[in-house]
């Protein structure tokens, strides 16, 4: 079982949202002080080589089994909580 919550993509291979070619994508510059903010959380500028478009796409997305693994660490943060509230109520008592 893959343990990640996100998985890199290609964005350079996806489909462009305008036109739908494939493999037209490619980075862009920066070209403000905003774009350099957002391309720090992993949004950032591509365009177009065929129609122009320029915009902002995630590289990342969810992985298959996210919601399982939210799951999985949520029951994994409680068990350690009860384990560790435990051994401190038997260690201080």
């Amino acid at each position: 079982m893959n343990l990640k919550l996100f998985i890199k993509k290609n964005v350079q291979l996806s489909r462009c949202p305008n036109c739908n070619t494939i493999a037209s994508l490619r980075r862009s510059r920066s070209r403000n002080l905003i774009e350099r903010a957002m391309k720090k959380l992993k949004v950032s500028p591509y365009f177009c080589q065929s129609c122009g478009w320029r915009g902002r796409l995630l590289t990342y997305k969810l992985s298959r089994n996210f919601f399982k693994l939210i799951l999985m660490y949520i029951a994994l943060m409680l068990i350690t909580a009860y384990i560790v509230q435990r051994f401190l109520k038997s260690y201080f008592d």
